[in-house]
């Protein structure tokens, strides 16, 4: 590390110690509250999707959701004149999630040389912190979509996803509402998108079928749609519903549609404009980075929320590790991934969709 660069990364500690209170940020310290909400708020700026959902500090690690936003149908009417008393109904009538916080380690490096490069910047500081945070932030978002379970020791080479390190919203669908997760079509264990062929008889005289199959969804707005129906009664006409859609089907479908007009000038310029995957199934569609490639999610913004428990989040930065010519820094938070009315989202097993391409099923 050149002189230059150790100037710049104490400058930088002393900063963050100064930020949060206390005398050395390269020893582990406890993130002040003041200090923990402007996490929340950079969490927040740092992606579209984080800027849209509910990310809130919680006191307990452990409770249930606190079930933000309306469901169901409050407005009546009652002549009070015959004595009648109007009566108050619930917002929130359904059944609470339950969560846990469960600590999550947020640890990196950056190499010496690396930091050499830009320590003459005057914005060090902040690429250091831009450099992490982001990456963080980025984690968090696939762990929601993917995250299965939490165990003691993490596989990041078994579970690149981050499935291990906590669960996320498809799990809570899937332990807690299970009739609002779609598992399979026709065919056990797979979900078949696009037209197929019919099955045949072989012609032995054995009754035996033979062929590839029909798909279980013609096309992708019939998927979205049989998604949606799985709602509760009081949430199927909500009018904040967004349809998430993994990039392999969004790709699928438009492929689709440039084979059928993509020679047509007029309909050729509507793909390029994007204008073909606007909505899906009645929903407008939504593309978020992190989500499962062959996905279908259907809810609100405001129904996904990310819980973290006050006095949790713990860091330590910039600490040199001159063995492996690296600076690290070690950040954890007690986080829990929270569905606020669970049946206000719908989803499909991504692990079992199958596309039609080519004659097949893949």
């Amino acid at each position: 590390m050149l002189e230059t660069t150790k100037k710049a990364v104490a400058l930088y500690t002393a900063t963050v110690a100064k930020q949060n209170g206390v005398d050395d940020a390269t020893e582990r310290f406890n993130v002040t509250p003041a200090a923990t909400q402007k996490i929340i708020a950079q969490i927040r700026e740092s992606n579209e999707f984080l800027k849209k959902i509910n990310i809130l500090s919680v006191k307990n690690q452990k409770g249930e959701a606190l079930g933000l936003g309306v469901t169901g149908m409050i407005a009546s009417r009652t002549d009070t004149s015959s004595g009648k008393e109007r009566k108050t109904k619930a917002v929130y009538n359904m059944k609470p999630m339950p969560y846990m916080c469960e600590q999550t380690n947020f640890d990196s490096h950056i190499r010496y040389a690396q930091l050499d490069a830009f320590a003459h910047l005057k914005n060090f500081n902040q690429i250091i912190s831009n450099q992490t945070r982001e990456q963080i932030d980025a984690n968090k978002i696939t762990i929601g979509f993917y995250g299965k379970s939490c165990e003691a020791n993490t596989d990041a080479e078994a579970n690149p996803n981050g499935e291990d390190v906590n669960k996320g919203w498809f799990q809570a669908i899937r332990e807690h509402n299970p009739d609002g997760m779609l598992k399979e079509g026709a065919t056990p264990g797979e979900i078949r998108i696009g037209e197929g062929e019919p099955l045949v008889d072989d012609g032995t005289g054995t009754d035996t079928l033979v062929g590839a199959g029909l798909g279980d969804f013609i096309n992708l707005d019939l998927a979205v749609m049989n998604v949606k129906g799985l709602l509760g009664d009081a949430c199927i006409n909500s009018a904040d519903l967004i349809s998430i859609i993994g990039t392999d089907l969004l790709s699928y479908d438009k492929a689709k549609f440039y084979a059928a007009n993509g020679n047509k000038p007029s309909e050729k310029a509507r793909i390029e404009d994007m204008q073909v995957i606007g909505t899906y199934g009645g929903l407008p569609a939504v593309s978020v980075p992190g989500f499962p490639a062959t996905g279908i999610l259907v809810t609100s913004y405001s129904n996904l929320s990310i819980y973290i428990q006050e006095g949790s989040v713990r860091r330590s930065v910039a600490t040199k590790n001159d063995k492996l010519d690296q600076i690290e820094n070690f950040e954890s938070m007690n986080m829990a991934y929270v569905v606020e009315h669970l049946e206000k989202a719908a989803a499909l097993e991504f692990d079992n969709v199958k596309l039609w391409i080519n004659g097949e099923w893949v």
